[in-house]
């Protein structure tokens, strides 16, 4: 197995009129992405591809990167293959049914040298630019800011882009042993943790699905966290039987049960060991569900027993906050 790593990074990208007096007020235009860059390399070392890969949310645009380096490793370069690659049909096997039913906003966007090679869904035309400032001015990532701001002056729009970013995954590989870290900042607490896999002299260590079993566990324990908090919402009478809200309750926890195999057999296959414990699903939600007991409210209701709506009179009432809002990025 050649030595391979990458991180992934939860960006954000803040871009507004230096000049505007409507600044101070908070207008300004966000993009989100999650970014990961992969370097690849035959095990001859005879041939090489770099891309870089954006997408909505972090397991996708994890997935995605493990589907590029199983096919390079497996049929060799992709960019000059006589029979092309097939990047749609790549991608649509790695959206799973709850993404189709739950996540219409998904995206995912391939680089190659700069140029967009796939794109599906719509995402900031901001990150375009700074992936071909980035191509002309390698290995120095924080310089393409400046030089996006730089491409919005030439065309006569004076922009100023604040960059703020975190790490999500780190993965190496070497050696027959992979190492995936993996960070989450909730909103009450970070969830840190770390696996190691091992091959074996019959079982050589696969690239792909150690960062599909990554990819898992950070999509399942947003999955978690949804569930939990609507547990909680569901107890409260936030969300109602028979819902959309609580369907996708119930197929969030199909889902999960799905990861949870997936991640079962990595186990199954290679020796695994974590740091400092395997985390468990079904205790995160647990911790969702103290977390909702907190934030959450009930309800509010008029004095014949209605919920927040409408008076006798027809006069409109306010309920008091009961909604956490949870990205999936």
């Amino acid at each position: 197995m050649a030595e391979f790593s990458a991180s992934l990074l939860r960006e954000k990208f803040t871009i507004y009129d230096p000049e505007s007096e409507m600044h101070e007020e908070g207008e300004s235009v966000v993009a989100l992405s999650n970014r990961m860059v992969i370097n690849l390399c035959s095990s001859n070392e005879k041939y090489e591809e770099k891309y870089v890969v954006r997408a909505h949310n972090m397991h996708g645009c994890v997935r995605m990167c493990a589907r590029i380096i199983h096919t390079f490793h497996e049929g060799g370069p992709i960019m000059n293959r006589h029979i092309a690659f097939d990047w749609q049909a790549a991608w649509d096997s790695l959206v799973n049914d709850y993404e189709h039913a739950y996540n219409p906003q998904r995206w995912v966007t391939v680089y190659h040298k700069g140029r967009i090679v796939f794109e599906n869904g719509k995402h900031h035309a901001l990150l375009d630019v700074i992936e071909q400032c980035d191509a002309r001015n390698e290995d120095q990532y924080d310089m393409s800011i400046a030089l996006a701001e730089d491409a919005f002056k030439q065309v006569g729009k004076k922009v100023t882009i604040n960059y703020d970013s975190n790490v999500a995954l780190v993965v190496t590989f070497e050696h027959n042993e992979g190492r995936s870290g993996i960070i989450l900042r909730g909103p009450d607490r970070t969830t840190t943790f770390t696996f190691t896999a091992s091959g074996t002299k019959a079982k050589a260590l696969s690239v792909p699905q150690c960062l599909a079993a990554s990819a898992a566990y950070l999509e399942g324990i947003q999955l978690a966290f949804l569930i939990g908090m609507n547990n909680e919402k569901t107890r409260l009478n936030i969300i109602k039987r028979f819902s959309k809200e609580e369907k996708q309750t119930r197929e969030a926890k199909k889902r999960l049960s799905r990861l949870s195999a997936e991640i079962t057999n990595l186990e199954g296959v290679y020796d695994v060991h974590y740091r400092p414990e395997r985390p468990e699903f079904s205790h995160l939600i647990i911790d969702a569900e103290k977390l909702g007991q907190k934030i959450l409210e009930p309800p509010v209701e008029d004095e014949d027993g209605g919920e927040d709506g409408d008076d006798k009179k027809g006069n409109k009432k306010k309920a008091k906050p009961s909604v956490f809002h949870h990205g999936s990025g």
